[in-house]
This record gives C-alpha cells, sequence and structure tokens, in this order.
C-alpha cells in the first residue's frame, strides 16, 4: 500500500510541472526500489535516496546490542557493570554521539567520517595508549585530551575524563559496525542531514483524531487526514474560518476564540519545548517510556528495531 500511495503522489504532481527525484527514508528501500523501477519521470531522471538521520542513529544503538547479545550467547561478555564494558548507558551516549558527528558536519561527508571515528577512538583510549588524533584540536575541543594540550597543560586520567570507556580488547567486534555506518555510501545519503520529523508530527495530529486502536470507516480516516493536513499547515483558526466559509456557515465568537487558545497552546508548547527544564522533564520522560517498552518486549519479545527488519 505504501509503495502504491508513493506512485499516486510522484505521478500526480507531473501535470503540475513539478517532480520528486529525493525519497527520505528511513532505511526501508521497498518504496524507493519501486519507484525506480517504474521510472516515474522516464529513463533519464534518477530519483536519488536519502536517509532520515533519527533512523540512521539508531542503528548504531541496535548493531552494538545485538553484537552484545550474540557474543553473549557465545559465552563473550562485552556487556556488564566492569569498566570499559558496553554498558546500556555506554550504548546510548555512543549513539547520540554518532548523530552529533553527523549533524556538526552537515554538507561535508570525509568531516562526518573523522567525527564518526573520533568518537570511537577516543572511547578506546588509555592513559599508556592515547588515541585522540581524530580528535577536534583546540581550546574549546570537546575532547578533554587535545583541550589540555591547546593550552600547554598535562592532559588528566582517562579513566576520569572519559564517559564512554571501552575495552580495547572489544574493537575488533564493534569496529564493523562503525565501518559501516560510516561508509561514504550511507553518509552521502545524509549529507543534507534530513529528519522524519515534519511527517511524524503530522502523523501524531491524524492519529490524535482517528486512534490507530480502533476501526474506523474509510470517510473517518479521510476527514481525519483533510483536518490535519489543514491545521498542520495553516493552522487552527485558518482551517475553521475557511472550512465555514466554504460551507456558507458563518464562525461564532465562541469557535473562533477556542481556536485561537489552541493556536497558542502549540505556540506556547514549541517554545517550552526548547527551555532546559522541559529539556531535562523530556528526558526523564523518555526513560519512562524505555522503562515500559522493555516490560513490553519481555512480554512480546522483539517487534520492531531500527535495521532490524
Amino acid at each position: 500500500m505504501e509503495m502504491e500511495a508513493a506512485l499516486t503522489l510522484w505521478k500526480r504532481f507531473t501535470s503540475l510541472g513539478f517532480r520528486y527525484i529525493t525519497v527520505l527514508s528511513d532505511g526501508d528501500c521497498k518504496t524507493f526500489n519501486y519507484l525506480c523501477e517504474k521510472k516515474v519521470y522516464g529513463p533519464d531522471i534518477v530519483i536519488k535516496k536519502e536517509e532520515c538521520i533519527n533512523h540512521v542513529s539508531k542503528r548504531l544503538g541496535t548493531a552494538l546490542r545485538s553484537t552484545v547479545k550474540d557474543c553473549r550467547a557465545q559465552g563473550i561478555s562485552l556487556g556488564g557493570k566492569a569498566h570499559g564494558s558496553l554498558k546500556e548507558a555506554t550504548i546510548k551516549k555512543l549513539t547520540t554521539y554518532y548523530q552529533k558527528a553527523i549533524l556538526r558536519n552537515k554538507g561535508d561527508v570525509n568531516a562526518m567520517k573523522t567525527a564518526i571515528y573520533a568518537t570511537l577512538l577516543h572511547s578506546i583510549s588509555t592513559d599508556a595508549k592515547p588515541q585522540h588524533s581524530k580528535c577536534p584540536a583546540g581550546e574549546n575541543s570537546w575532547c578533554f585530551y587535545q583541550s589540555a594540550i591547546a593550552n600547554g597543560e598535562k592532559p588528566n586520567n582517562h579513566k576520569l575524563n572519559v564517559g564512554t570507556p571501552i575495552n580495547e580488547k572489544f574493537l575488533p567486534k564493534i569496529l564493523p559496525i562503525y565501518q559501516r555506518l560510516a561508509s561514504n555510501e550511507l553518509l552521502e545519503r545524509c549529507i543534507r542531514c534530513g529528519t522524519q520529523n515534519a511527517n511524524e508530527s503530522l502523523h501524531s495530529m491524524i492519529w490524535a483524531k482517528c486512534p490507530k486502536e480502533i476501526f474506523v470507516n474509510k470517510r473517518r480516516v479521510k476527514r481525519a487526514v483533510t483536518e490535519a493536513v489543514c491545521e498542520y499547515n495553516k493552522g487552527t483558526v485558518r482551517t475553521i474560518v475557511e472550512t465555514q466559509k466554504a460551507l456558507g456557515v458563518a464562525t461564532g465568537g465562541s469557535t473562533k476564540q477556542l481556536a485561537t487558545i489552541l493556536d497558542c497552546r502549540k505556540q506556547k508548547f514549541r517554545k517550552r519545548r526548547q527551555n532546559a527544564s522541559n529539556k531535562l522533564a523530556l528526558k526523564l520522560i523518555k526513560k519512562s517510556i524505555h522503562k515500559k517498552e522493555l516490560l513490553a518486549r519481555r512480554r512480546e519479545g522483539m517487534t520492531y528495531g531500527a535495521g532490524q527488519f
């Protein structure tokens, strides 16, 4: 259904002299391959595939967790509580650092690759064997080692300053994952640092009006999609006023007032998300959601994983 929907959208805009030549996806190649196979715009127009960096970064966490699990089944321990083991907290941080390495070097594949490998080499560094050649130099560097050198000081103890310590003996297990996720082919698809946040935001508005958990008829789905798209693009006030005007219905004062309140609430929510206190609250919410997901996974098993299905 998704492939057919994409084909319909691609064909629809040819009548307007408009072409989609880029597909921003979450890693699923079915739709992209289907569009290329159909040659919507003829054999001379090549459709390119781009990756959502949110989904790409999750692949690192998924791959590292799978490696820890597979090694455990073979009697090899990569995880645990010991210093240098691949703890869950370490995996989460490495995933965040991987995403930041891409975002901070938007438009430069080589810089992305250097920054990604810098996070790995920084993690396996020790006092006896520091490996910070790829870390950014300068006084303001995030790397404590490079920052100390730039200030003419002696670098502090690695054990106290490396936030994601990894035992170097685990490198043969981890390096292939980084080589795959730092390949030129993949990073070139992340060159614009695109995300599906806008799509997810619209989807949440649609499902708020028409929940996926219950069965509804086609008419209600169409109405929910239409209302959500209008409100997303124009706001609640304009949507209601223009819709009722087209129907020949006068908009009441109470209706306008309520719609204005809804629009103001959305604006306040967007601003609030930028506050430091709110960011901390969001982290706590994410932790709570993660705990619920773990409980559900124990009950039902793995039902979804970035880069797994």
